[in-house]
């Protein structure tokens, strides 16, 4: 019998990439005349893809119309993947103990997936770089599918491509999106709730398991 499969979503749960997004964000913000954004502020954009994130970084200067938005968010996106595609591993690093936890779960034969909805792009290399790819049999990103989380459509393509059952599988992730798409797909869910989500909101959405660090669970 095939063993169950892990899904690790990546940016704040097996990777601290917040200060390449806040470089990435503030370059973009720059060019429209705003502020430096404190970490804090970056962190609150992340989740949803980079062009949520820039839709909320530039929220101050967006015009009324939607036409006009789509058109200033177009140029925006332009400008921050030719910075992120320099930054995107300027100083990310892993999580304590997630390279350990991955190299144990692969070693006993556990199918491992990444899926996020930060755009192949910046996923690919960002993974390669720290040192993940080998571990991996599926990495789902933000724009592999026409859906993105909190939609289960990447999740199932994951379990897919690893040849994994469903009903035994698990997420891993640090925001709503990640335990909805997992829920919604039928997959069990761990919370982290040292990333980038909000530790209130996580514990609404009720996952099976909560980590207060990387594999390491809350008492119950």
């Amino acid at each position: 019998m095939a063993l169950p499969a892990f899904l690790f979503d990546l940016d704040g749960t097996l990777a601290h990439t917040l200060p390449d997004l806040q470089a990435s964000t503030n370059h973009v913000r720059a060019v429209y005349g705003l502020p430096e954004a404190p970490l804090d502020e970056v962190r609150s954009f992340v989740g949803d893809g980079a062009h949520t994130l820039l839709r909320r970084a530039l929220q101050p200067v967006l015009p009324t119309t939607t036409a006009a938005q789509a058109i200033l968010l177009e140029a925006a996106f332009a400008t921050y993947v030719a910075h992120h595609e320099r930054q995107c591993t300027g100083k990310a690093t892993l999580y304590p103990g997630v390279r350990e936890h991955l190299r144990g779960l692969h070693e006993r034969g556990h199918p491992l997936g990444v899926v996020t909805n930060k755009p192949e792009r910046f996923t690919l290399p960002l993974l390669a770089h720290l040192g993940l790819t080998p571990l991996l049999g599926a990495i789902v990103g933000g724009d592999t599918l026409l859906q993105k989380k909190p939609d289960p459509a990447p999740v199932l393509h994951a379990l897919r491509t690893l040849a994994a059952e469903v009903h035994t599988a698990t997420m891993v992730g640090d925001g709503v999106q990640d335990l909805r798409a997992a829920k919604a797909a039928g997959v069990r869910t761990i919370a982290c709730l040292f990333g980038y989500g909000d530790p209130v909101a996580l514990r609404v959405e009720a996952a099976h398991v909560y980590w207060r660090a990387f594999g390491e669970p809350e008492p119950r």
